[in-house]
């Protein structure tokens, strides 16, 4: 059996890799989580399930000089605990491991979780985004959108990467309550409750929920939404909410741990955002049977919805006209409404359910076994 580090900047919970931790440690692996965070909200998790849990985290106001005591810290660590394989997740863990690779035995895997977020936001300039995919050995990729974006618009050999779905366990979820679903759909009386979930950021576009939100109230439909996520655009879209008249119709929920009983107690999930890898708000969506429209050609979306069948695929440049006349279309039709929510379900079980995809890492840890 190997010794596998997973290796982040996690403070806050992350359920896909969650399952993959213990999952190899099911297999009798050696699993340890190394943080460049405190991991407040997930090292109790894994260490109640015999997962190893440390943290680093150096003083130093310069960026480079904390760079440099974190590559120190990750080759010694490696070497003293014979770490095998290292599984390193979003880009400030990634920088680190892809620059520590030469250095020590085990075999790094870059996990990639965005497409094209750091071009859109002009991070794709910045030195060590440059050096972590110029130097990176191996690299997984979760959807088809991304591994073709860092072939065509990056440069990066394609046999250097790996598409392998997220991996859910889905048990970790806790099934949703119905006590608290009936409080929030008191909560937020409507005929028509629309949910958006995701970090209030301009890539997310959760303005669009508004103006899908304007456009069923100026068609006299009783139709309130909830934001579930903070961000940047908070007072932005407070004072839109203002502007359109919509402040008595709004919920700026923030942050909660029961995602599952506000989806369940919507009607529409809206997810505007135009830059994904693979989401995981649409994955939620599905374990309880909601109808979701997305934008289609964004992250791993077209993978795994069927326009009509389990889902809405819709043009990203008209998201609110063609959300507004899908929620008019299937508002009433529950019969139909239930069967595309059931059909997401399925798919994303069978996309995304960890024994389904448990195989292809599988293969990557017994190659250096």
């Amino acid at each position: 059996m190997s010794v596998v580090l997973f290796y982040s900047p996690f403070n806050q919970r992350s359920r896909d890799t969650e399952s993959l931790m213990l999952a190899f440690r099911r297999q009798g692996h050696r699993v340890i989580s190394l943080s460049q965070q405190a991991g407040s909200e997930i090292h109790d998790l894994l260490e109640n399930h015999g997962i190893e849990t440390h943290s680093f985290i150096p003083e130093s106001t310069n960026a480079w000089v904390r760079h440099l005591r974190h590559l120190i810290f990750l080759i010694r660590f490696c070497r003293t605990n014979g770490v095998d394989v290292v599984y390193s997740h979003l880009e400030a863990a990634n920088f680190i491991a892809s620059m520590a690779q030469f250095f020590m035995p085990a075999t790094v895997y870059i996990c990639r979780h965005h497409t094209d977020q750091y071009q859109l936001l002009g991070f794709d300039k910045d030195i060590s985004y440059k050096l972590t995919y110029q130097f990176a050995r191996n690299i997984i990729v979760f959807s088809e959108a991304s591994r073709k974006y860092m072939i065509e618009n990056e440069g990066i050999q394609a046999s250097r990467i790996r598409k392998i779905n997220l991996a859910y366990d889905f048990s970790l979820y806790p099934a949703p309550d119905a006590q608290s679903i009936d409080g929030i759909s008191k909560k937020n009386p409507a005929e028509i409750l629309l949910i958006t979930v995701g970090s209030l950021y301009p890539l997310k576009r959760p303005d669009e929920s508004l103006r899908v939100l304007k456009a069923l109230v100026d068609r006299q439909y009783n139709a309130r939404l909830i934001l579930l996520g903070k961000g940047d655009l908070n007072s932005e879209l407070k004072s839109l909410s203002r502007e359109l008249g919509l402040e008595d119709r709004l919920l700026f929920a923030g942050y909660v741990n029961n995602v599952l009983d506000y989806l369940a107690a919507s009607s529409f999930v809206l997810h505007p955002s135009v830059s994904e890898s693979s989401c995981v708000a649409i994955k939620e969506a599905g374990l309880v049977k909601k109808p979701v429209i997305v934008c289609q050609g964004v992250g791993d979306f077209d993978d795994y919805v069927i326009h009509g069948v389990n889902g809405f695929l819709v043009d990203p440049d008209k998201y609110v006209e063609e959300s507004v006349a899908i929620i008019e279309q299937y508002n009433r039709d529950n019969v139909g409404l239930g069967k595309i929510g059931a059909g997401l379900r399925e798919a994303v079980i069978r996309h995304f359910d960890i024994k389904n995809v448990i195989d292809q890492y599988n293969s990557l840890n017994q190659s250096v076994s």
